[in-house]
């Protein structure tokens, strides 16, 4: 086996551990949050989180250039743990906060230097297979972490033990990190000012079509994940056992789908515009008919949900494959651009959603984030119409 496959092996599994470490409170979050400040501003967290992290972004090339990706991936994951240790052990509704906000950050950070990696050791004739890989077995991580999570709530009557076992995963993944790394030499970033790379995206609209296509998947991730574990633990009364249950098979379609489609894109050119297309339209169906569900049927709400992450998984992989298809690791300036749109979402979606309450009932919440997917279809089109685009 050579170097570069043993290399990319390695960042598989350490990007299994770190994304496990997140996926374990990812969905307990905003309920664990609730025990902190009211449910109505837990979206504010996250907001501040995210313009930490999109700050950080906005500069990534210039950090990159001084402190190096294997630095300053380190870096991170140690204030990663420090957050991590105040969660845990702070009695203090401010400085739990701060904690989470510092924590969330850094995950967006992290994954961020995760791809820089990936990609200088991916082959570049196979980009549907690497991400496919890659995405199959970090939505491993996810779909495990929901049952793990319930279980350990279910025994322990509280939160601490999640964020411990997330502790340790990431501990492992820094260990792991310090020695698959020691050889990787940074390439040349290239410094691109901010208003050069929007008229970049202005003048190839097909990199801004892509880049808006996955703000809008961001937009989904970030409105389901804060809002669906609080509308079915507070507002419909399930228990975390029984939402262990739904939110295991919910994530099983990123497991299922990630690297099949990788390989029907690189071996049988199924167009990638196609996938996004069916997509998005099975994300809004199934969103949407959260809205009407009234019953308290576990495998009926782990099928519907189930629903909504096979079409995000199509428009993830898809958009994956189109993006990492058109840039290599020293276009850090659009791969910064591009994972922008996870904080960016992070601060939208929450602040249309705390404005939607004073109007409108909980659940409404559902059928407005389906109409918002509904602009994909606008978007797909302008995707450039080559191979098997």
């Amino acid at each position: 086996m050579d170097s570069h496959k043993l290399k990319i092996r390695r960042m598989y599994l350490l990007s299994f551990l770190f994304t496990f470490h997140i996926a374990l409170s990812s969905y307990i979050n905003p309920t664990f949050l609730t025990n902190v400040i009211s449910e109505k501003y837990v979206g504010m967290l996250y907001t501040l989180s995210s313009l930490l992290a999109l700050a950080l972004l906005s500069r990534s090339v210039n950090i990159l250039k001084y402190f190096g990706n294997k630095k300053l991936t380190l870096s991170f994951l140690l204030l990663n743990m420090l957050a991590l240790v105040g969660i845990i052990s702070s009695s203090s509704p401010i400085l739990t906060s701060v904690s989470f906000i510092v924590f969330s950050a850094t995950n967006t950070l992290v994954l961020f230097c995760i791809d820089i990696f990936i990609e200088h050791f991916s082959d570049p004739t196979k980009t549907g297979k690497t991400r496919g890989l890659y995405l199959t077995i970090v939505n491993i991580a996810w779909m495990l972490s929901p049952l793990i999570s319930a279980m350990l709530i279910t025994k322990t009557g509280g939160y601490t033990a999640i964020y411990v076992l997330a502790f340790v995963m990431v501990a492992l993944m820094t260990l792991g990190l310090v020695f698959s790394v020691k050889t990787f030499k940074d390439k040349v970033y290239i410094k691109t000012p901010f208003i050069e790379t929007f008229k970049y995206l202005l003048t190839n609209r097909h990199m801004l079509a892509i880049v808006s296509i996955n703000f809008l998947l961001q937009f989904f991730y970030a409105w389901m994940v804060v809002y669906t574990p609080i509308y079915l633990y507070d507002h419909l009364g399930f228990t975390w056992d029984q939402i262990g249950i739904a939110f295991t098979a919910m994530l099983a379609p990123f497991v299922i789908l990630g690297y099949p489609l990788g390989i029907l894109v690189d071996k049988y050119h199924v167009k990638r515009r196609n996938i996004l297309k069916l997509g998005f339209a099975i994300a809004i169906i199934s969103t949407v008919s959260i809205f009407f569900i009234t019953s308290m049927n576990v495998l009926l709400w782990a099928l519907v949900l189930f629903m909504t992450r096979v079409g995000a998984s199509m428009i993830e992989t898809a958009g994956e494959i189109y993006f990492f298809d058109h840039i290599d690791d020293q276009d850090a300036n659009l791969l910064s651009i591009y994972r922008d749109m996870y904080p960016i979402a992070y601060i939208i979606a929450p602040t249309i959603a705390t404005l939607i309450f004073l109007v409108l009932p909980f659940k409404y919440l559902f059928i407005i984030l389906g109409l918002i997917l509904s602009v994909g279809f606008y978007i797909i089109p302008k995707l450039k119409k080559i191979k098997n685009a």
